[in-house]
């Protein structure tokens, strides 16, 4: 099913329906997710040897910007053609 870090958002998923039905966790099932899993996954994708360690909002990060050129199928999605 492909390796741990490419497993972890579907577990987080799966986790994530399970806790968040109120009639099997109750209504501190949400809270629980939080704590026991998203925090957990999170840390490990954005630690610094995970694949979103280089994700930032700073501008100043140039190889996370979008290209200049990009496939001629992109450029007027959404537009009708007439």
């Amino acid at each position: 099913m492909g390796t741990p870090r490419r497993r972890r958002p579907p577990a987080c998923w799966l986790s994530w329906q399970e806790l968040t039905d109120p009639a099997t966790c109750g209504y501190t099932g949400p809270s629980v997710w939080h704590r026991d899993h998203l925090d957990p996954c999170l840390r490990e994708l954005r630690g610094s040897s995970g694949p979103f360690a280089g994700c930032s909002k700073n501008v100043h990060q140039v190889e996370h910007r979008m290209p200049g050129l990009v496939p001629s199928a992109w450029r007027g999605a959404g537009e009708e053609r007439a």
